[in-house]
């Protein structure tokens, strides 16, 4: 059945596939690498029609990162639309300004390629995927649009790290990053003067990160997330999830009286609530806030670390990429074993042993295979039988 809909795939028919697949060949809304300026300004004027306002944002230091995001707003502007222009930003920096200026789709223009996102930072739905990655004819706009200057919106990025946290830290945070501007900002808003060190090591676009305590050693940001989760559920609150965490979030939800929601990469629509939600909370989508929000509940508890890590539902990964025809079958073959359910992500198949989660990728050249279990023995028993059939 997966392997039926990988290949469907590459007829345009599977819901990860947009109707022309030459701008968005990757998963996660990454343009392609081989697009030239030309085909970049068509991109640009296929924003104008997925969304009123399109943010585009570009990295520092980088001269085709600012060519191709200036590209980006002539071709949405000639199409009649409406770009704001956030110069030598990060990331997370361009999705505060889109969200204050009300923009239904961002693009990040980096030093190694450009990346797109709905609004807040979310995943590009499905109907956003094929607006925006079609071949559209040429265009003739009644009036042309225009290139608003973004630049003042960057400053209100701080505001927002600080809305999350402590009035005082409670330990002294050390800052591990690539992006000499998130070095800035974590330095500059995550000082403690007591407490002892916590290592917090960013990705360079502030998407993820990971903590590091001589006690507890690596917390890698998969279970940092499921931290921070924890502490949301127990203030009574619901929480969003993306569909690749773990399961086990949802048995910790119950426990507290709450639910997950689980927005997907490539919505149908139907987790619109999911995506509300993430966007107001803000931590799956923004790593710096994930730290702001950790620091805040580590302040307000001074929890035991090792205890903290306890406390969570006992869970482990396996995480496959298969890229082989006949891995892609076996994989196929886990519903004669399995209770198998569609997802907006892909296919759910459970067990007793565990669950997992059959993702095709855009181009139906592979599926990555996600397995969950309470022990890592039982996870890896788990998918080497769907790896075998």
């Amino acid at each position: 059945m997966v392997f039926a809909m990988a290949r469907r795939t590459e007829r345009g028919m599977h819901m990860h596939q947009c109707s022309e697949n030459w701008m968005l060949p990757e998963d996660d809304g990454i343009l392609s690498s081989s697009l030239d300026m030309k085909q970049i300004l068509q991109f640009g004027a296929n924003l104008s029609q997925a969304a009123a306002k399109t943010a585009v944002g570009y990295a520092p230091d980088s001269e085709y990162a600012k060519a191709a995001a200036m590209t980006v707003c002539s071709g949405i502007a000639s199409a009649g639309g409406t770009a704001i222009l956030v110069p030598e930003c990060t990331t997370v920096e361009l999705g505060a300004a889109a969200s204050a200026g009300e923009c239904g789709v961002l693009l990040y223009a980096g030093e190694n390629g450009c990346r797109c996102f709905a609004r807040n930072l979310l995943p590009l739905t499905v109907a956003q995927e094929n607006m925006i990655c079609r071949n559209a004819a040429e265009q003739n706009p009644t009036e042309y649009g225009s290139i608003l200057d973004g630049k003042s919106l960057r400053l209100l990025y701080p505001a927002r790290i600080l809305s999350h946290l402590p009035d005082k830290l409670s330990c002294m945070p050390e800052i591990s990053t690539a992006s000499p501007r998130l070095y800035d900002f974590a330095l500059r808003y995550f000082r403690g003067s007591s407490g002892k060190p916590i290592t917090l090591q960013l990705s360079g676009d502030g998407r993820r990160v990971s903590v590091y305590t001589e006690r507890t050693g690596w917390i890698f940001y998969e279970k940092l997330l499921m931290l921070v989760t924890m502490q949301h559920l127990r203030n009574g609150e619901d929480a969003a999830l993306p569909y690749w965490m773990p399961q086990a979030a949802e048995k910790m939800a119950g426990s507290y009286g709450q639910r997950i929601l689980r927005y997907a990469s490539h919505s149908d629509g139907s987790d619109q609530e999911a995506r509300q939600l993430a966007a107001d909370q803000g931590y799956t989508l923004d790593a710096v806030i994930l730290c702001a929000d950790f620091l805040r509940y580590f302040a307000e508890e001074e929890p035991d670390l090792t205890s903290w890590l306890a406390a969570l539902p006992p869970y482990y990964t396996v995480r496959r990429i298969l890229r082989s025809e006949q891995e892609m079958r076996a994989a196929a073959r886990c519903g004669s074993f399995m209770q198998t359910r569609r997802t907006p992500e892909g296919l759910r198949a459970n067990d007793v042993r565990g669950t997992a989660l059959l993702r095709p990728s855009r181009s139906g050249n592979s599926i990555t295979l996600m397995v969950e279990a309470a022990s890592m023995e039982t996870a890896n028993e788990l998918a080497g039988d769907i790896l075998s059939g």
